[in-house]
């Protein structure tokens, strides 16, 4: 394995491109630069012509260099459609598992994605988060023992591992549903005078948990009440939702997971704020990770697992 090696790294997902070119020396990388652009349901097919238009500056300067991706652009409505890895699966077998392709003259890795069946015996993916999992093994150089995580996003993903491996995990349809709510309910009516409140954020979990056997659907409602009576300004109903909304979602996962010691949360700094204020209140400690290096780290491991069969 050669000590200084230049690649680009990418998360391609349904919204966003994130490029990254990525040095790499003394076991690990770092960002040289950063290039964005649409995700997979913006663009009409034209993912080669993307990527190129995007990168051809980088591959001027540095040349034929390997190319990793991760995310839905590996998806049956991405670039190239990369096969499902099952559950339980560890660094190595994601590592050998990714799909390989050449184009103009670069080498192309994706990452397959994972299926499994979740604790609430249905049917699951993940595409991208997998490469989460394989920075934090990475970052911590830690194989034993259980780890429950929390990616929060459009979908959020609690990930098991187990001793090494992604052993489970359960899709919440957690963002989305904030988004749909906000955009086209009765619940919200004034998105443009949100201001987030801890309080009424944390009123919303509580209630979640005051229902016990009642769901989340039977509780929505009550933001419409609320204001309706006087009980809450119309600007604090989005805190309220998310409380509802991310509150169920902690109390799900804590039943169906069983007991765990904490939670590592790996996202974006507000919503990871605000997963752990929920955990908090449900009795789990957290601790939040830096998405970025942790998704860095994680192809660093796919990286040097290409360099390790080139030597060998």
């Amino acid at each position: 394995m050669t000590n200084n090696t230049t690649f680009i790294a990418g998360d391609w997902g349904t919204s966003n491109l994130r490029l990254y070119l990525c040095e790499y020396s003394g076991g690990s990388s770092k960002i040289i630069e950063s290039r964005f652009g649409p995700g997979i349901s913006q663009i009409n097919g034209d993912f080669e012509d993307k990527f190129f238009n995007l990168t051809q500056d980088w591959l001027d300067a540095h040349g034929a260099i390997p190319v990793l991706l991760s995310g839905m652009i590996g998806s049956t409505i991405g670039w190239k459609d990369a096969p499902y890895l099952s559950c339980p699966v560890d660094a190595k077998q994601i590592a050998a598992g990714r799909l390989e392709f050449e184009a103009r003259g670069l080498n192309f890795s994706i990452l397959a994605g994972l299926k499994t069946e979740n604790p609430l015996g249905q049917a699951d993916v993940m595409r991208g988060e997998e490469l989460q999992m394989l920075g934090w093994l990475r970052l911590q150089q830690r194989s034993e023992g259980k780890h429950l995580f929390a990616l929060p996003g459009t979908h959020n993903k609690w990930t098991l591992v187990d001793n090494g491996e992604i052993s489970n995990f359960l899709t919440a349809f957690t963002g989305e549903l904030f988004a749909l709510l906000r955009d086209n309910s009765i619940l919200v009516t004034e998105q443009n005078t949100f201001s987030f409140s801890q309080t009424v954020f944390m009123d919303g979990v509580t209630t979640i948990d005051s229902l016990g056997e009642a769901q989340l659907v039977h509780a929505l409602f009550s933001t419409r009440s609320k204001q309706v009576l006087g009980d809450m300004a119309s600007s604090d109903a989005l805190s309220y939702v998310s409380g509802l909304i991310i509150g169920a979602d902690v109390m799900g996962a804590k039943s169906l997971f069983g007991d765990v010691d904490g939670v590592t949360i790996i996202g974006e700094q507000t919503l990871s704020e605000h997963y752990t204020l929920a955990l908090e209140y449900f009795g789990l400690e957290s601790q939040s990770c830096d998405p970025s290096e942790i998704a860095i780290s994680g192809y660093d491991t796919i990286f040097q697992y290409l360099n390790l069969q080139e030597n060998t």
